[in-house]
């Protein structure tokens, strides 16, 4: 069996870690071990203990925890001593390193070198004496914590793996209906006795009193009196406008739902204390009685925050009405459940039942907390849109008039999260109703209180998230729908995980002693050849990249939007220079990372080389790239704005990037080139001195037109368009005699090439309406068809009708 621990006030449910429970004889005796189990003299002595401990296999879970609490101190403090090192000790190797390396073999060294070499090297190995002794201490204590772990793993696998007696037999309801009638005998005796006591037969003329008034009180607070508080504090929230106020009144008012339930249950808590009535069957109980309430108060405040029923302004997950409201009374029902099995497992730590008796209480709890996790999940679980034809604006709005309301959406980024929660929280559903029916309760609650409380955590955190959120955008004045930059968003993020991860990991039975071994080797860091990463390298590479990086796009800016504007520089120029300038500042950013962060990167460099050739061999096109695109940068046959023609496609140069080139063509499409072929290949660049570029226009005209109007018209064409380079002069040549037309080229230079085709188009339109005034015939190709012998052919056509009796054809 687990009980659920107590994790402070401002966890949920406060249960986060499970222990397992015992019968009360194996506690006494546990108690027992610990009271004889003092600090130890020595670490010999506790090296005995708990190795006596490990090979008896009889000591209890509670006292390898003890004596694993030892170690660890023991182990800390000498890894200390080790991690100090002896001041000594490098004193004097200093002092021996400055006598220079050990001569070879076969040479002799001076007496008075080798005797103070002697004389250095026993005084080293004398310093470094309580170093390596605090190492061997230290290696000593952590194998035995590793072997202690293991056991108390076998231990609690043993221990949740016990079966208990079906509840699907009439047999052990019998019994069950017996232990639990013989409870209540033993539990009216033990208030019988107590109540027979003086001091409180005494008092009990002024406690009943004050007891009703405490119990009036609490009934009409939580019923009657905390809903008016509730509706003041929410037209309060209502009223404020922007800013702190805003936010403050909804703190506030999300608050009273956790404050005000408190109180009522707090004036029946007090009950307890002023009767001092505390049976021995039910002293557990009565200790655990606060936490029990707490869990259902929380239950109702975490509900009222996550779902927020008929206030869609502080609902925090995106859910309609109806499902917001059933979500809220899931939280209460599975708050309810944690309540009654806390008070359940603090009867047993009493002895209170048997185990026929626990196995048919659990079955109901745990069917009842089923059915919620499994309801909660079917509110949570994002619907998958269905595709709808689609409506005017006019039946969209009608649609919203009849329904009156839209469904709310679900995030997309929030749907996997919300989906794989959903499945997870209907597995654990199921398989702890399946266990509770075979007997297996201990792991039955391991499989289904664990993940409720993980549930809450996650709803707090949630919150948390959102209520800072709600900070940021107040103090940087941004509006609700704005979102937050994604390094603090990013930054929010990775400080919640920091905080719940282990809280989470506890609730799954991870015992502290675990996260702080985690912890420890985090801050110590993990040492990988020379290279040590730790908690405080792994800050120092990033804070100094990152600012590199801010510098970097500082720079880059202040190139592009100020100083290279000022300049000559056509664009491309000032791209590449910008260009290079990034790829500069990360470079430098990151070996200045690198080396104030303190890692020797040298121990890498043979690796490195290695496998630079494999390297080589698998990315050689990537690196051709990356070469060829730098050849660009640097020499820049081409830059951005160019027109050019490559590999069968012809556009304007959109990006040139360290891998490929951008080019958008004339019909508005996106085409990347890779760089390698922008050097190897052959490229036609139009615009690469100059934008002046050569029309050629094909004209044709029919045979025994007068060529000499022609050219004239086709000059003056092209002198009067506005792009049409004033020099070199147009001109047209004849170019031959065709089949049926006589072939000419009007030839001129635009002043900018890149308004060829509309240039082209404009003087087709201008040359076709001169020619036509003129009377100039524009011809298309014709053939004549002639035939031989025709009056043979109509004689054999007359003389075969003839034949037929048929009157012949004119």
């Amino acid at each position: 069996m687990r009980f659920i621990q107590l994790l402070g006030t401002l966890l949920i449910f406060w249960t986060a870690a499970a222990l397992p429970i015992a019968p009360a004889s194996a506690q006494n005796g546990d108690a027992e071990q610990t009271d004889a189990l003092g600090l130890p003299s020595s670490a010999d002595e506790l090296f005995t203990r708990a190795t006596h401990a490990l090979e008896q296999g009889t000591v209890s879970i509670r006292t390898l925890e003890l004596l694993r609490s030892q170690l660890v101190s023991v182990r800390d403090r000498h890894a200390a001593i080790v991690n100090l090192g002896s001041v000594e000790a490098d004193t004097l190797q200093a002092q021996l390193d400055a006598l220079g390396p050990v001569p070879p073999s076969g040479q002799k060294e001076a007496d008075d070198i080798a005797a103070r070499r002697a004389e250095l090297i026993n005084a080293v190995a004398d310093a470094n004496a309580p170093v390596i002794q605090a190492k061997e201490i230290q290696f000593r204590a952590a194998a035995l914590i590793h072997a202690i772990d293991r056991h108390i793993r076998t231990k609690t696998l043993d221990q949740l793996t016990q079966r208990f007696p079906s509840p699907v037999f009439l047999s052990t309801w019998s019994s069950a209906f017996a232990e639990i009638q013989q409870y209540q005998q033993r539990l009216q005796r033990d208030i019988q006795n107590q109540l027979a006591r003086p001091s409180v037969s005494k008092s009990l003329g002024q406690t009943v009193p004050i007891s009703i008034a405490l119990v009036v009180f609490g009934l009409a607070f939580l019923f009657w009196l905390r809903f008016p508080i509730h509706r003041f504090l929410l037209r309060f929230s209502l009223q404020q406008e922007g800013g702190f106020r805003v936010i403050l009144a909804a703190v506030l008012y999300n608050l009273s739902y956790l404050i005000l339930p408190a109180i009522g249950l707090i004036s029946f808590l007090a009950v307890i204390r002023i009767f001092d009535i505390q049976p021995n069957a039910a002293r557990t109980a009565l200790i655990a009685a606060p936490a029990s309430a707490l869990a259902v108060v929380l239950a109702l405040w975490l509900g009222h925050t996550l779902f927020a029923p008929e206030q869609t302004r502080w609902r925090l997950l995106d859910l309609e009405e109806r499902n917001a409201k059933r979500g809220l009374w899931f939280c209460l029902g599975l708050g309810i459940f944690l309540m009654l099995e806390i008070t359940l497992e603090a009867l047993q730590r009493d002895n209170a039942f048997g185990e026929a008796a626990l196995s048919v209480i659990s079955l109901p709890l745990i069917a009842a907390a089923s059915i919620f996790l499994w309801s909660l999940a079917g509110v949570l679980r994002p619907k998958t849109p269905v595709a709808e034809p689609e409506k005017s604006e006019a039946e969209e709005a009608d649609e919203d008039d009849e329904t009156g309301a839209e469904e709310a959406s679900v995030n997309p980024r929030d749907s996997g999260f919300l989906f794989t929660m959903s499945v997870l929280m209907k597995a654990s559903a199921v398989i702890a109703f399946i266990l509770t029916l075979a007997g297996y309760v201990l792991m039955a609650r391991a499989a289904i209180i664990p993940m409720i409380v993980t549930l809450a955590q996650l709803g707090l955190g949630f919150m948390f998230y959102h209520l800072s959120l709600a900070l940021v955008r107040t103090a940087t004045k941004r509006d609700a729908t704005e979102p937050v930059p994604i390094l603090i968003s990013l930054g929010l993020i990775i400080a919640l995980v920091i905080v719940f991860a282990p809280l989470i990991a506890m609730t799954w039975g991870a015992r502290p002693t675990d996260i702080a071994d985690a912890w420890r080797l985090f801050m110590g860091g993990v040492q990988l050849g020379d290279i040590r990463l730790s908690l405080d390298t792994l800050l120092i590479l990033i804070v100094v990249f990152g600012a590199g990086v801010l510098v970097t796009r500082w720079l880059k800016r202040l190139l592009r939007t100020s100083v290279l504007p000022q300049t000559r520089m056509d664009i491309g120029a000032q791209t590449a220079i910008v260009t290079g300038t990034g790829y500069v500042g990360l470079t430098l950013a990151a070996l200045i990372a690198v080396s104030t962060a303190g890692l020797n990167l040298s121990s890498l460099a043979v690796v490195a080389g290695a496998l630079s050739v494999g390297i080589g061999f698998g990315l050689q096109t990537i690196v051709s790239n990356f070469v060829s695109g730098i050849i660009l940068l640097v020499e820049r046959p081409i830059k951005e704005g160019d027109w050019i023609e490559v590999s069968g496609q012809s556009g304007y140069v959109r990006k040139i990037s360290v891998r490929s080139t951008r080019i958008e063509t004339f019909d508005r499409h996106d085409v990347i080139i890779p760089n390698s072929d922008l050097i190897a290949g052959t490229v036609r660049n139009m615009t690469l001195s100059n934008k002046t570029g050569r029309l050629i226009l094909p004209i044709r005209v029919a045979y025994g037109s007068d060529l000499e109007k022609v050219k004239e018209i086709l000059i003056n064409a092209a002198r009067a368009h506005y792009t049409i380079a004033r020099y070199p002069y147009p001109f047209v040549l004849f170019i031959g005699m065709g089949d049926s037309a006589l072939n000419l080229e009007l030839r001129c230079y635009l002043k900018d090439v890149n308004n060829i085709l509309t240039t082209q188009s404009d003087l087709y339109f201008t040359i076709y309406n001169e020619l036509g005034k003129a009377g100039i015939e524009i011809p298309f190709p014709q053939q004549d068809v002639h035939f031989k012998d025709m009056e043979k052919l109509i004689s054999a056509l007359e003389k075969r009708e003839e034949a037929d009796g048929t009157p012949a054809s004119s």
